[in-house]
């Protein structure tokens, strides 16, 4: 049984399986949309272990012109601090470290306090709660000593989504960094998008909100879940336009491990459950 921890009473249990299908970073419902039409996206939905699929290339593509090439601070992470910082209102909770992304005072589809980081400029954030929402039963509180695991898992998605937005590759160090198999599982999908002439959008943009199941950590393992929320998909590089619509949950389990001192991304999977 895993234990979420909130600061909404009594801690809730609930049995968690690992699916065995790799899932990419927030693209669970990525799609190229064409005179209101939805259209399946090329393989940022998802890449499964046993083999290449059918064909998901869009047969009719939108049009107008992609984001802008990706720029963004370094990845290299300092030390995480977990020393709670006072807010106005006397409400106090664990900090990501100076070294992510840039601290901002808010994201899409974000109503509590925390910390908040903009990771990308086209529109990626990540989020920690200090308090409850009472209208959003999916977000859950963190704990100071599961900053470093939670840094980790903020700067695998970040490396995914630098890639999907650009034409950088997994050969990028960041990948090596921060996941076990240095971003393998993601070449087939990242080839046939781009030789379809295809590239990631934000849309209206894509805010993380993970937390650490407590009763699953260990000293060199966690898993992570991610109700986090998303407008996003696949468009053409040239040509391409993205629609624009509201951000909807989407959930995401990461199982994470420390190698060498540092954690990584091991498996990730959609995982409904994340979200209530």
């Amino acid at each position: 049984m895993a234990t979420r921890v909130s600061t909404r009473g009594p801690a809730r249990a609930r049995s968690r399986v690992l699916v065995g299908t790799v899932v990419v970073f927030g693209a669970v419902s990525m799609a190229a949309c064409s005179g209101g039409e939805t259209i399946p996206a090329p393989s940022l939905s998802q890449v499964t272990t046993a083999g290449p699929g059918a064909s998901t290339t869009p047969a009719n593509p939108s049009t107008s012109e992609p984001p802008a090439s990706t720029t963004a601070a370094a990845t290299s992470v300092a030390a995480p601090s977990s020393a709670p910082a006072p807010t106005d209102a006397g409400i106090t909770g664990p900090m990501f470290s100076a070294a992510l992304g840039v601290k901002v005072d808010a994201a899409p589809g974000v109503t509590t306090r925390g910390d908040t980081r903009q990771l990308l400029p086209e529109g990626l954030y990540v989020h920690i709660a200090w308090e409850s929402d009472p209208d959003d039963t999916s977000v859950f509180t963190v704990q100071p000593d599961d900053i470093e695991i939670l840094e980790a898992y903020a700067n695998a998605s970040l490396a995914y989504y630098r890639a999907a937005l650009t034409t950088v590759t997994t050969d990028a160090p960041e990948f090596a960094e921060y996941f076990v198999d240095a971003g393998a599982q993601y070449d087939e999908g990242f080839a046939e998008a781009r030789a379809g002439g295809y590239v990631g959008s934000l849309g209206a943009g894509v805010v993380l909100r993970p937390y650490v199941l407590g009763d699953q950590r260990t000293a060199t393992s966690a898993v992570v879940y991610d109700c986090y929320l998303e407008n996003q998909e696949y468009i053409l590089r040239r040509g391409g336009v993205s629609s624009i619509g509201p951000l909807e949950p989407s959930g995401t389990v990461a199982t994470m491990t420390m190698q060498s001192g540092s954690w990584q991304v091991d498996i990730i999977a959609a995982e409904p459950g994340a979200c209530f």
